[in-house]
């Protein structure tokens, strides 16, 4: 394949999913645009340009030329071997790390979705950057039964406790490797465990933002005060290396 091919990122800018694959693609200096996935809509043209006309279908997905690269671990393979350079880190040494962040994240998903199922403000929310606001409320339906089909999706993935593991995890591996990152140097592991802070308190620069209803659904300020120390941790590794900037649809 040539390197020539500018790869497309398929996403949704809100998931902690999407801000992973986005912020490797982008530490590693990866040129590629992106374009916002709308649940249901979008999946038909997506399953065109995936060559799959069965079966399940989620995002992030890298559509590079010929070549689709699903899921935010294999994008971020790929784009460390853009790089060329090792600097993401060994990925088998860090796939622990990630199998972490994803349990962590699955329970969060279901969390959050649950939330947004039990609050019409964020119901609406959910539809308004593809409906005009005045259509949200009657249309509310449509929300609420894409809601009810992510949680069918994804709920027999959720193990209880898996966030609190992995918050507490991180921790300790911060302490034992006695620095800022968990291989003495910024590595994907780093990544993938800074965006499951997203479930306490959403941070990520993303278009369009957070409503405040929705912010509600990913926010937990008991588990943001326990792991304060952790928030912290975050803000500094944003502040000192490359971070994904709002990612701009293709028109």
């Amino acid at each position: 394949m040539s390197h020539a091919v500018v790869p497309t990122l398929v996403g949704e800018a809100f998931s902690p999913w999407t801000q992973k694959a986005r912020w490797a693609l982008e530490y590693c200096g990866v040129a590629f645009t992106y374009r916002e996935y709308v649940p249901t809509l979008s999946e038909p043209w997506l399953r065109w340009r995936m060559r799959q006309r069965a079966g399940s279908v989620s995002v992030p997905v890298l559509l590079a030329g010929e070549e689709v690269v699903r899921g935010s671990w294999d994008i971020a393979r790929f784009a460390a071997r853009r790089a060329g350079d090792g600097r993401l880190g060994d990925f088998d040494t860090m796939l622990p790390w990630n199998t972490l962040s994803e349990a962590a994240l699955a329970e969060a998903r279901t969390r959050v979705v649950l939330r947004t199922l039990a609050d019409p403000e964020a119901l609406d929310e959910a539809i308004a950057a593809i409906l005009p606001r005045v259509l949200c409320r009657p249309l509310r339906f449509i929300a609420r039964d894409a809601a009810c089909r992510l949680d069918r999706k994804y709920r027999d993935l959720v193990v209880p406790g898996s966030l609190r593991h992995a918050l507490e995890r991180t921790r300790a591996g911060l302490r034992d490797a006695g620095g800022e990152h968990l291989f003495g140097h910024f590595t994907y592991a780093d990544i993938t465990m800074v965006v499951v802070l997203e479930a306490l308190a959403p941070a990520a620069r993303i278009h369009p933002p957070l409503g405040p209803a929705a912010r509600r659904c990913w926010s937990d300020a008991a588990l943001a005060e326990e792991f304060s120390d952790l928030l912290h941790w975050r803000a500094r590794l944003m502040s000192a290396h490359s971070v994904p900037l709002e990612p701009r649809a293709m028109s």
